[in-house]
């Protein structure tokens, strides 16, 4: 409604408000650390070639997570957004270093500027910790989308240690898609969704064993049609499967 009003900042307020009035919880949703405009007004900031100049990834630039600058600007941008429209929570995506740099970081030709001496995870951390901080202080919650595959062995390219991550913010939402799932012979996960979340499930779950204060597991779930052969369709059958997979393994803390 409010982009069909023109965009502007009272017509954003006036839908949340809206929103809000009727009971419902609203979340701001902030890409964080994939951001080629960023990138192009702060060059300085970026994850480059050992030239210095910023390189691109996917098709896009990325701020470095090691960063101090790129993590003020998001929490400024957070705490603005919480200002202006009213937000109940607001949940960081792409909050990690970007996917496959191995072939960079291999040969060497890429400069994430880690000028703390800091891990990967260290830096996901810290900026979270960072966030949680501040927007706590603005009576908001804080949630961070993670890779479906830290919910298993740390994968240490990305920065996205689920414990680390768990213990900081208040829900931690993977993405573990069936169809983003590799297939073993005949067993493709696409087809089997209750299956693939229950087992996934489980394994969030032993992650969340690992620290004292973990996070509320909300989890994202698919709801598009598979992009894998045979391109099954997901309807309410397949949807409440993998909410009942994610329940039966204990991931209560819903789902998206």
């Amino acid at each position: 409604a409010a982009a069909a009003a023109g965009n502007t900042v009272e017509d954003y307020q006036a839908a949340i408000g809206k929103i809000k009035d009727a009971g419902y919880y609203v979340i701001g949703r902030i890409t964080t650390f994939n951001d080629t405009y960023f990138v192009k007004d702060h060059p300085e900031c970026a994850i480059t070639n050992t030239e210095g100049t910023p390189r691109k990834l996917n098709g896009e630039y990325w701020p470095t997570p090691y960063s101090r600058t790129a993590w003020q600007y998001k929490v400024d941008l957070a705490v603005e957004a919480v200002e202006l429209m009213g937000f109940n929570e607001i949940q960081f995506d792409y909050v990690r270093f970007p996917d496959l740099t191995y072939k960079y970081e291999k040969a060497g030709t890429i400069d994430f500027h880690n000028t703390y001496g800091e891990t990967k995870a260290q830096a996901i951390q810290r900026f979270l910790m960072y966030a949680a901080d501040i927007l706590h202080e603005k009576g908001v919650y804080v949630s961070a989308d993670v890779f479906g595959e830290s919910a298993y062995d740390y994968v240490t390219a990305y920065g996205q240690y689920w414990p680390a991550i768990s213990n900081v913010v208040d829900a931690i939402s993977g993405m573990p898609y069936p169809d983003h799932f590799g297939a073993s012979d005949s067993w493709r996960p696409w087809e089997h969704p209750y299956d693939t979340l229950y087992s996934w499930g489980k394994s969030a779950m032993a992650r969340q064993a690992e620290t004292a204060t973990p996070a509320a597991v909300r989890t994202w779930i698919q709801a598009y049609n598979a992009i894998r052969k045979p391109y099954n369709t997901y309807g309410p059958d397949e949807v409440s499967a993998q909410i009942r997979g994610l329940r039966d393994a204990g991931c209560t803390g819903g789902f998206m």
